[in-house]
């Protein structure tokens, strides 16, 4: 049998992920895979040019990063800062507010990768028609499942809201803790509220999802 030469499979750019990358898959001289990576391609440079900016601003800069998962880069920041201003331990009530904000943003940045970025594969399946796998296909194929992805993901931006000040962008974490405590009132809208944007429809239509 005749051998290949080695050789780079590349496929750039992937697509549904959040953000740039590439992958590249490295085949030996029999065809064999003897390494694959994926590539981000991304340079922010924002380690650079926070130098020299007040603590205080560090968190409500670097959120900068992404339009999508602003929170986590917001809490890394805050958590560095917390380190800088020798705050070890936060008061019960910042710790349960950074994790609520924590979790809003997990819950609304998997909703967005799962119902836009992954349904559409799993219902139309990957040798789909390429113009009715996506997000508008799923719309049309499956109306109530579209319309719960988007709920959901706008239950998930209303928990960053109250914890952080924005659905986008907040302020809520600072270093040693939490600049607002939600009221009774806004806990009790999160839990209870109006159908569908409450804690019980969602806890059902993920278990639906799933």
């Amino acid at each position: 049998m005749t051998k290949s030469k080695a050789r780079v499979l590349e496929i750039s750019p992937i697509t549904r992920v959040e953000g740039h990358g590439k992958v590249t898959v490295h085949l030996d001289e029999n065809n064999q895979v003897s390494e694959a990576r994926l590539h981000i391609v991304e340079f922010r440079g924002f380690e650079r040019f926070i130098q020299g900016r007040l603590l205080w601003e560090v968190p409500v800069i670097v959120q900068r990063l992404c339009g999508i998962c602003p929170v986590s880069h917001h809490l890394a920041a805050a958590k560095a800062m917390d380190m800088i201003v020798g705050v070890d331990q936060l008061t019960p009530t910042a710790e349960k507010m950074r994790r609520l904000m924590h979790f809003g943003q997990f819950f609304q940045s998997h909703v967005l990768h799962f119902f836009h970025l992954s349904s559409p594969d799993f219902l139309f399946g990957f040798d789909g028609d390429p113009a009715l796998r996506n997000i508008i296909g799923v719309a049309m194929q499956n109306k109530d499942l579209a319309v719960q992805g988007v709920m959901m993901r706008k239950y998930g931006q209303e928990v960053i809201r109250h914890t952080a000040g924005k659905k986008i962008h907040g302020t809520g974490a600072i270093p040693g803790g939490i600049n607002k405590n939600r009221s009774i009132a806004e806990r009790d809208l999160l839990l209870n509220g109006a159908d569908p944007l409450n804690a019980d429809k969602m806890v059902e239509w993920s278990v639906a999802a799933l």
